[in-house]
């Protein structure tokens, strides 16, 4: 105890620079890993720390993933980090994007990003994300893979 005596700073510090050091590890080992399967496709959107509560149509309660969502201009992909879980929506597929606070029928506690899509089998499903910035990622969605504008939202409808 005598080696650190008086400097507990020390080891707050270091402590400190190792979580900073294993997230840029982590994050830099995610880029390097999409910049292998995707190339020089143009990503959209991208968010790290993104729990994955799984697909409406799975049996038992909503379980969580952590990994990263991307946009993409005709796709939504998500991988887990620690699983190797990944989750391919083609934007032709998704019927809707909304925000929610739960999922198959359990409130989550938090807000998460919903999509409704039709799976291979045309038949329909959802999945949710919690994402950093809703809003912004419903926006992406709907302007880059379902074709709304801003101005279809403002737009009153025919009676």
């Amino acid at each position: 105890m005598s080696l650190f005596g008086n400097n507990g700073w020390l080891i707050i510090a270091l402590a400190f620079f190792g979580i900073i050091l294993y997230i840029s590890l982590v994050r830099w080992r995610d880029r390097k890993w999409i910049k292998d399967r995707f190339g020089d496709r143009k990503i959209l959107a991208m968010s790290f720390g993104v729990n994955y509560f799984g697909k409406a149509t799975e049996s038992g309660r909503p379980r969580k993933s952590s990994g990263f969502l991307l946009l993409l201009s005709d796709r939504v992909f998500y991988r887990s980090r620690l699983r190797g879980l990944e989750v391919d929506i083609p934007g032709d597929r998704i019927v809707s994007v909304y925000h929610d606070r739960s999922h198959k029928g359990v409130d989550l506690h938090q807000s998460v990003v919903k999509l409704d899509f039709y799976t291979q089998e045309n038949g329909k499903d959802s999945v949710a994300f919690k994402v950093p910035y809703p809003p912004q990622w419903i926006q992406a969605i709907e302007t880059t893979l379902l074709g709304k504008t801003e101005q279809d939202e403002s737009t009153p409808s025919p009676p």
